[in-house]
Order: structure tokens, then sequence, then C-alpha cells
């Protein structure tokens, strides 16, 4: 159930398209990330925010841990600027919590939101995090309360829609399905406005389900219904298949085995026709 985020990435995406090229005439650490060229990547010189700031992408990527952090942490004391600075000490944070240093990583979170002043934007990348980490150490409620005040800060539909979505998600995980689809819904809505319609299936798909474990079993009907009109017309057969999927457990606890069968042998066929592996496990384990 849980949402895909791409709001990191268009982030950092849009920060590096901004900053000064290098000037060495062979390739940039980030060109050499972009490249998937590691070793070379670390072998280029540091001494510059950016560049320094790369080696801390390149070893989170390596899963090393405490070398990303050092590179993150002399990156924040090269950087010039306030959004250098909250950059860098955002990634420590997030390497923190890839290393299962959650504890540290929410402190930290913390720590770093409590100094942020008027800049919204980091203002809710920090409460994101906090509520991502919050969810890994199973503190659902204060998750769900996290993920609402960043909602409070977005500065558009895709950011409201997906602070919702998770909102909704932390509360499936406390089993109040009720708050869950009060918050799904409206994420569902704002997703249909932004017109991202992978992200406004996966949430229609969220939706369906926790209607169905709260046993509104009607509101999952429908929803469903609608989810697979709108797939089969919008070609999109990765969601096809995952409503289908979705389906199949619907008609699953109707005791109609069947149907259900029917609707997973049609959602199978699809991921292997599409070649999506991640499909075919869920589909396997579930």
């Amino acid at each position: 159930m849980k949402l895909k985020k791409h709001f990191l990435v268009i982030l950092l995406s849009v920060f590096f398209s901004t900053n000064t090229f290098s000037k060495e005439p062979i390739k940039s650490c980030d060109e050499l990330l972009s490249d998937n060229q590691y070793e070379d990547a670390l072998k280029t010189k540091k001494g510059e925010f950016k560049s320094t700031f790369c080696h801390g992408k390149v070893n989170l990527r390596l899963k090393n841990f405490d070398e990303a952090i050092n590179n993150f942490k002399l990156a924040d004391k090269l950087s010039k600027s306030d959004t250098d600075h909250f950059m860098a000490d955002l990634l420590i944070g997030m390497t923190l919590k890839e290393a299962k240093r959650l504890d540290d990583a929410l402190l930290h979170f913390k720590n770093s939101y409590s100094h942020v002043k008027v800049n919204k934007l980091f203002k809710r990348l920090y409460l994101v995090e906090m509520g991502e980490t919050l969810i890994l150490l199973s503190k659902h409620e204060e998750a769900s309360n996290v993920f609402l005040e960043a909602y409070t800060l977005a500065a558009n539909d895709e950011e409201r829609a997906a602070n919702l979505d998770r909102a909704a998600f932390a509360y499936a995980l406390l089993k109040n399905y009720t708050k869950a689809i009060e918050y799904e819904l409206k994420a569902n809505l704002a997703f249909d406005r932004t017109g991202l319609l992978g992200e406004y299936a996966e949430s229609g798909i969220n939706l369906a389900l926790y209607y169905l474990e709260a046993n509104d079993l009607a509101s999952s009907e429908r929803t469903l219904l609608k989810l697979e009109k709108f797939s089969r017309e919008n070609g999109g057969m990765y969601y096809l298949a995952k409503v289908l999927f979705t389906q199949s457990k619907y008609y699953k606890k109707k005791s109609n085995i069947d149907l259900s069968k029917s609707k997973l042998d049609e959602a199978n066929k699809i991921a292997n026709d599409i070649g999506a592996e991640d499909l075919k496990t869920l589909f396997s384990i579930n």
C-alpha cells in the first residue's frame, strides 16, 4: 500500500541542474554517479560543496554509511547557502535512516526541524522524513500527525496528495480504517487534480483496500470497477494488473473463489506480458 515517492529525486535533480558545472575537463562526480561508475566517482577530487556532496551520495548508494555521513558533514561545512546546508543536513538524517539507526535519525530530523525558520520546503521535507522514520519505529499515530503537519506546508496538489496518502497509510497501520479512508479519499481527489495517472491509480487501489479492511464491500467494489475502467481506457497495464489483483482479494473476501482466481490469473498474465517482475513477486507472496 505504500505510495512511491518522487519529491526528493525531483528536488535533487533541480538542485544540481542549477549549480555551476565542474570546470574539470574529465567527467565530474555527478556525471560518473549518473553513469553508475561509483569507483571512478569516488576518485574525483573533493574540496567544494558540490563534489563533496556527490561523494556522499555515492557512498550512500554503496551503503558505505559512515563514509557518507562524513561526506555530508564536510559538505555542510563547505556550504555557502541555506539550501546547501539544508541539503547536506537532510541527507545526514536520511543516511542514518538507511543505516537502520532509526532513533539517531529521528533525533536528527527533530533537531534539524527545530532550527528551520521560514523555509517551508525544507520544513516539509524534514517532517516527511520524520514521519517515514516514525513508521519504521512503529510509532504510527505520531507518524500520522507529522504527515498531516507536513500537509499544511505543501506548496501544490502533488505534495498535498503525497502527505495525505502517507497519513492514511499510518492510520491503516493503526487499523483505524475510518481515518485511513478519510485521508486516502482526499489524497485520491488531489492526485486526480495533478494529472499524475500512476499516483492516482495507486492511491485508488489503497482506498479500495482500506474499504475492504473496513468491510465496506460496496465502496471497495465501486472503487475497483472505476479503477479498472480507468486503467483499461488509459492503457495503464501495470496498474490494471494491480487493480485485478486487488479485485481478486475482494472476491476472495466474498467467498467467490472462482472469480477471485480468474482475476488473479488475468493479473499474472498481464504481469508476465509486460515483464513486471515486482508485480510477479507481489502476486506470488500475497
